[in-house]
């Protein structure tokens, strides 16, 4: 077999486009007997990923074929995670989708990452089963909630001294960024939410809301209110993240301004990751009416999954 995994380009995104709604689409058909129901990633969701780390971005080319595969890199400060990987159906289990999770971990290495990972859906054995030969290990159980919007009364939550502001209105925009610095660090020491936080405002993805008490920056929560893939119609929070020690109102009054934020653009639902371990969080998701829509295990080549039942550290690293 003629393939050769090589950097991505720019050039690249149409056919890496078409890989991967075929991927999803075969296994969607497979695993849940749904035919050509996913639609296609849009143009600003891929480019995002190549501009985010575009050295970490891998394609798999075949000599007569062209692209039969493609792997994403993402590095959060030193939290490096793989997501989407994906391979032509008819190129499976012939060793191309370990050799770009190869690339993709050594990239992640080369960049000084000390927590690797990324998530599966727990239901797909082959997948699950690559990974772990590989040798990724099981760290745990994260969880998609979602609400829906429409036909509800959203309400902005009493929230004692907790302001609650947009970044992208924000006259100190350099202050805030070095803030959510802060509380990603506290949270696992090097972790940094801030490049996502750019990527959601340079690509016009939603907006970062950031609470604020006395002054000091306790929280934030980065919303898209533009989906990854075209004609999906819900919000999501790509992460939530309240200051270690701060008050649970914190979360509450970030959940609940995420969720006004998706109803005023007119979105029908709205989704959270929440770690099964972390109980408070999905106590509190259970009371706002979310439900269970789907569930990814967390694997790790290095380090630790920064879940944990203490803090709020609510992202998922599903690409």
């Amino acid at each position: 077999m003629s393939v050769v995994i090589r950097k991505m380009k720019v050039d690249d995104l149409v056919d890496v486009k078409d890989v991967d709604l075929m991927c999803w689409n075969d296994l969607l058909e497979r695993q849940y007997g749904i035919r050509g129901k996913m639609s296609p990633r849009t143009d600003s969701n891929l480019l995002s990923y190549l501009h985010s780390d575009v050295d970490g971005a891998f394609v798999a080319s075949d000599i007569f074929a062209g692209t039969i595969g493609l792997c994403f890199s993402h590095t959060w400060g030193s939290t490096g995670w793989v997501g989407p990987l994906s391979v032509l159906p008819s190129y499976q289990a012939r060793g191309v989708g370990k050799e770009l999770l190869k690339h993709s971990l050594r990239f992640l290495e080369d960049q000084g990452c000390v927590d690797i990972g990324l998530e599966t859906m727990p239901e797909n054995a082959t997948n699950l089963g690559m990974y772990l030969k590989v040798g990724l290990r099981p760290e745990g159980l994260l969880v998609i909630f979602g609400r829906a919007l429409e036909g509800h009364e959203l309400e902005e939550e009493p929230s004692g001294d907790v302001g609650v502001e947009r970044f992208s209105e924000s006259p100190i925009q350099d202050h805030i960024l070095g803030q959510v610095r802060r509380v990603s660090n506290a949270h696992r020491p090097g972790l940094d939410y801030s490049k996502e936080v750019l990527l959601t405002k340079e690509f016009s993805f939603g907006d970062t809301l950031v609470a604020t008490s006395k002054g000091k920056v306790k929280g934030f929560s980065i919303v898209h209110t533009v989906q990854k893939r075209a004609n999906m119609q819900g919000g999501a929070i790509r992460a939530l993240v309240v200051d270690a020690g701060a008050k649970a109102d914190v979360f509450e009054s970030l959940l609940s301004t995420s969720e006004l934020m998706a109803a005023d653009e007119g979105l029908k639902e709205i989704s959270v990751p929440v770690p099964v371990v972390c109980r408070r969080a999905a106590d509190s998701v259970f009371s706002r009416g979310y439900q269970v829509i789907q569930s990814f295990e967390r694997l790790m080549w290095l380090g630790s999954s920064g879940m944990n039942e203490k803090m709020f550290n609510l992202c998922t690293w599903s690409g």
